[in-house]
């Protein structure tokens, strides 16, 4: 099967009103966790293509995941920038118990499924889902919307084809000091940020945290489909300021751990002869 629009899925998967995708942890194994959907948004094309690549091929960026779950300890705080329905932050909240998530997604419709998947999954107390976008600095901004998939931050009124919103925005500094929790102060930091070619925004917003030396890595997209982010290079020369080591471990995620011998530690996982 190879058309994302023929998602031909089991009955067993549905309810009356709510569609339950299982999760993978590789090419052939699922965990216990699962994602739920109203049934109406399986129209979305974005959905359509998350569930495919989820249920019928390998997993959505499966990867990704697997080496995040074994570089994030149970001690830190990963902070899910673009959280869309929660798939990070679950599955790092089950693969390192004691883990504390910060979710945040600022399309509403992405947002409430986001709340509704961490409220079935046992994980409320571990993880706090925020609704807002993440820039340079805080104010408002406007959403353009595409799938459920392609929501970025427009910095020009939108076009007569393409639908917008007003949403709030925050700089990743500004939300640590507004919703820090009281056990969230000395642990390490992990992000992961997909803003759909505005991640630098996100990591210029974030220069006083990156001087505190608490963010330990950053997991962040630098290619949306076809087109290389045009910001990367100065995310990069952003992130070696830091003391950052940046390596591609998919076609469009960079991975960057502060220190040296990012290979080395990836190999370490497992990971040899991949990039």
């Amino acid at each position: 099967m190879t058309n994302p629009d023929v998602l031909r899925l089991p009955s067993r998967l549905f309810t009356k009103d709510r569609f339950y995708l299982p999760l993978k942890t590789s090419t052939s194994s699922q965990t216990a966790l699962h994602l739920q959907f109203p049934v109406d948004q399986l129209n979305d094309p974005g959905l359509r293509r998350f569930i495919f690549a989820e249920y019928h091929e390998s997993g959505f960026e499966l990867r990704e995941r697997q080496i995040l779950c074994q570089l994030v300890g149970s001690d830190a705080l990963f902070i899910d920038i673009g959280a869309h329905f929660g798939l990070f932050s679950l599955v790092l909240s089950e693969a390192a118990p004691g883990l504390r998530c910060l979710s945040v997604e600022p399309e509403p419709s992405n947002f409430s499924v986001l709340r509704e998947n961490i409220d079935a999954s046992g994980y409320t107390d571990s993880i706090v889902a925020i609704e807002c976008a993440l820039g340079s600095q805080s104010g408002i901004g406007r959403l353009r919307l595409n799938s459920s998939m392609g929501h970025h931050l427009s910095l020009q009124e939108s076009g007569s084809n393409s639908e917008a919103i007003d949403v709030q925005v925050l700089s990743l500094d500004q939300l640590l000091a507004q919703y820090s929790e009281p056990d969230w102060s000395e642990r390490p930091i992990w992000l992961k940020i997909d803003t759909e070619g505005r991640e630098s925004d996100v990591f210029f917003g974030a220069r006083n945290l990156f001087k505190s030396q608490r963010i330990q890595g950053v997991l962040w997209e630098f290619r949306v489909g076809h087109l290389e982010n045009p910001n990367k290079n100065s995310i990069l020369d952003f992130l070696d300021e830091f003391g950052f080591e940046s390596i591609p471990i998919s076609d469009s995620n960079m991975i960057s751990v502060l220190g040296p011998n990012v290979k080395d530690r990836l190999s370490a996982c497992g990971y040899h002869n991949t990039f």
